[in-house]
């Protein structure tokens, strides 16, 4: 029997994997060679593709987007918070480790500004320890907590933190959906799309300018297979274990996506990165396959129901408010398409026009790709009449038993009276009768 179970146990759990899997599917048939990927709609939240998404790996300097929002959350003046560069430190950084070059400054002042540009585009190691210390307290340790206890806030399950720059340690990972997710909450920040967008920056008392590692970004003979003009931001990675690592952003036709790209093999023959031309290979299938489709006009009729108490109308029809449009493919099956309206039978009146009366969702093959309020097309009034007669009506209905038991104890008093009064009336004509008797 225990066999039994659990055989249907681990049945139920495929299915319902291959629910979820089969659920998400917008047909984008990019191969690629990252071994994590994540792509979303940032307008509608559609998730387009996922491969090995939840699965655990080296985010490498990609965690770089945590560490910014970190120090986001607790600094406000980027361009008056000053911060002393202490060579301490990074003074255990590798001499491999990609840096701003803060070694050459120990001892003077560096705003928070430059300090973020010097992270994000050369991914200073020394950069993200000397903020990391300043915003910990002068302690990493208390900073890298803050990242964690945001993961953990924003619902990363797959992610802990252990520096805040992503040179290797073995417990320092994340998944692709979840550095998407951080860096959705990145980009709420101050100047961040800004900064990460950013291919050239020269900070005060620097000789040369910091210049942008995300080559998708960069227009020139060297990057010329990754250059993709509609690219913004947001964060490149590489260390031996980790592999290639990339988080982009792009837009084109009103619409914008989220890139995540991790695991991605890297050709030092060849030069390849293959997080950036899979990226390119992504943005251009999305770009030619999806778009933005109206489903129902602003003026189309969703749904009807019923009013109660209207003042000459017992009906009002709801409509979408304004255009109704989903993320779709460009080619899609108009018969997936469906439209449901989530909303009680009827509405007590008064009714304004434009009222919320409930939710129009549209799914695509099981998807939800758009929601908007359902709303009244028109203005009704409440008839107090109606009103009155119903609470009438009602009462009654409420107390029908009572109604009913006062009723019948009325009827059985009527009746003892009558006994009692006909009673009364036997016993007079008895009497007389006697008198009558006696006086003969």
């Amino acid at each position: 029997m225990k066999r039994i179970v659990s055989f249907v146990m681990v049945l139920i759990v495929i299915g319902v994997t291959m629910v979820s899997a089969s659920a998400v599917d917008y047909g984008c048939n990019v191969e690629t060679k990252s071994k994590g990927v994540y792509l979303e709609n940032l307008d509608t939240g559609a998730v387009i593709l996922t491969k090995s998404a939840e699965e655990k790996m080296y985010p490498a300097s990609t965690t770089k987007i945590m560490t910014y929002a970190i120090v986001a959350d607790n600094v406000t003046d980027f361009d008056n918070t000053m911060v002393d560069i202490n060579e301490a430190v990074f003074k255990d950084l590798d001499i491999e480790s990609t840096v701003m070059g803060l070694s050459k400054h120990v001892g003077e002042k560096y705003s928070i500004r430059d300090l973020l540009y010097g992270m994000m585009l050369p991914s200073g190691n020394d950069a993200a320890l000397v903020l990391a210390d300043y915003v910990g307290g002068g302690s990493i340790p208390a900073f890298v907590e803050k990242m964690n206890a945001k993961a953990q806030e924003l619902g990363c399950a797959g992610t802990n933190f252990v520096n805040p720059h992503g040179l290797h340690d073995p417990n320092h990972y994340s998944t692709a959906k979840d550095m998407a997710t951080i860096t959705k909450y990145a980009i709420t920040k101050p100047d961040f799309m800004t900064i990460t967008s950013t291919v050239s920056y020269t900070p005060a008392r620097f000789d040369q300018p910091l210049t942008n590692t995300n080559f998708m970004m960069i227009n020139n003979a060297d990057t010329a297979k990754y250059y993709y003009p509609n690219v913004k931001g947001v964060k490149t990675g590489y260390t031996d274990e980790a592999g290639k690592c990339l988080v982009t952003t792009a837009s084109k036709d009103g619409l914008t996506y989220l890139i995540v790209c991790l695991g991605a093999d890297y050709s030092f023959t060849e030069d390849i990165n293959y997080a950036m031309l899979d990226s390119c290979d992504l943005y251009d299938w999305v770009f030619e396959n999806m778009a933005q489709r109206t489903v129902y006009s602003a003026t189309e009729v969703v749904k009807t129901v019923k009013v109660n108490y209207g003042k000459g109308e017992d009906k009002v029809s709801l409509m979408p408010q304004g255009e109704l449009t989903a993320l779709l493919p460009k080619n899609y099956d108009q018969s997936l398409v469906k439209v449901e309206v989530d909303c009680e039978d009827s509405v007590d009146a008064p009714v304004s026009r434009g009222q919320a009366i409930g939710k129009v969702t549209v799914t695509y093959d099981d998807m939800t790709v758009g929601t908007t309020e359902a709303i009244a097309s028109k203005d009704i009034e409440l008839d107090k009449a109606k009103v009155f007669w119903s609470n009438l009506a009602n009462w009654f209905k409420k107390n029908f038993i009572l109604i009913v038991i006062i009723a019948v104890v009325i009827i059985i008093l009527i009746i003892i009276l009558a006994v009692a009064a006909n009673s009364r009336k036997r016993k007079r004509e008895r009497e007389r009768s006697r008198r009558r008797y006696r006086d003969y």
